[in-house]
């Protein structure tokens, strides 16, 4: 059984701390690839028995490989950063893998943003940003119509969970080849990678590493379009890892670029709080951070 979790159970926090600190200094992180759809993974055919079936949002019924089996395939075939991963008991190895193979609470929360508040999707060429099994982009395919591109860490996890996740639940095979790409790496070369610019960028629980904001924060910069718009969701605090929503909210209004908003946030206690925040392009005005307070 894979199980995720940010910690490994340590006696001594303060050396944790120094020891991630030491790590995360002589980190290697993958550079930022394409990865194309192979005839192989077109032409797959999948078992009940390979997915379950989520009605999470609305009227959009998506079918999810389970990770579980995802990690078998993966462990024959030594993939040594998810088994790793597993070895662990963790969904974080920095630069080795970033909890791609599970659906984070608030990839949920922001799919139902996204079309409660029925966020215009038509046609818009749009970034799934640390997409994982791809959730949020299939919703703006299937929803919307739109261009996704499909951007995770590890390439692992787009070839065995993503791809086959757009191909499940879109079918046809000239409409992923058209309308999706799929890439994997390290943000700060993924932001250089290609000149693509986005009318949307989506992403979920991608703001728990202090180390990786500003990356993050570069992608925003460098891959949105002029009259762009990006939604972020995430927790107020990530217990364990350091980062969260008030973190990288200094970090954005320090430059004044954007226009920024909480435009949804959960009903828990002050840290515990899921948050949508919405980067705005359109409308930019210069606001102090304690004008828009979490």
């Amino acid at each position: 059984m894979f199980k995720f979790g940010f910690t490994v159970d340590s006696g001594n926090r303060e050396n944790d701390a120094e020891d991630t600190k030491e790590e995360t200094s002589v980190l290697s992180w993958f550079p930022a690839e394409r990865i194309e759809v192979s005839s192989e993974q077109l032409s797959k055919t999948f078992d009940n028995d390979d997915f379950e079936i989520t009605n999470m949002f609305c009227d959009i019924t998506l079918k999810i490989l389970h990770a579980d089996k995802v990690v078998i395939d993966l462990q024959h075939d030594d993939c040594k950063n998810i088994i790793e991963a597993e070895s662990r008991h963790s969904d974080l190895v920095p630069a080795k893998y970033e909890g791609g193979l599970k659906i984070w609470e608030c990839t949920y929360d922001l799919g139902r943003y996204l079309l409660s508040e029925k966020i215009p999707l038509d046609h818009k060429e749009v970034l799934d940003l640390g997409c994982g099994a791809g959730v949020i982009g299939l919703l703006a395919v299937l929803k919307g119509s739109a261009n996704v591109h499909f951007q995770d860490y590890n390439a692992e996890v787009i070839k065995s969970i993503t791809i086959p996740n757009v191909i499940l639940n879109i079918g046809d095979k000239k409409r992923v080849r058209e309308q999706c790409a799929f890439f994997s790496g390290d943000w700060e070369s993924f932001s250089e990678l290609e000149s693509q610019k986005y009318d949307i960028i989506l992403t979920s629980e991608t703001i728990y590493n202090p180390d990786n904001q500003q990356k993050l924060y570069n992608v925003f910069k460098s891959k949105l379009k002029k009259n762009g718009m990006v939604y972020v969701a995430g927790k107020v605090y990530y217990f364990g890892v350091g980062g969260g929503m008030r973190q990288f909210e200094e970090l954005v209004s320090s430059e004044k670029k954007f226009f920024t908003e909480t435009v949804w946030r959960s009903e828990e206690g002050s840290n515990l709080q899921y948050v949508v925040w919405m980067f705005d392009l359109t409308n930019f005005i210069g606001l102090e951070i304690n004008e828009f307070p979490l």
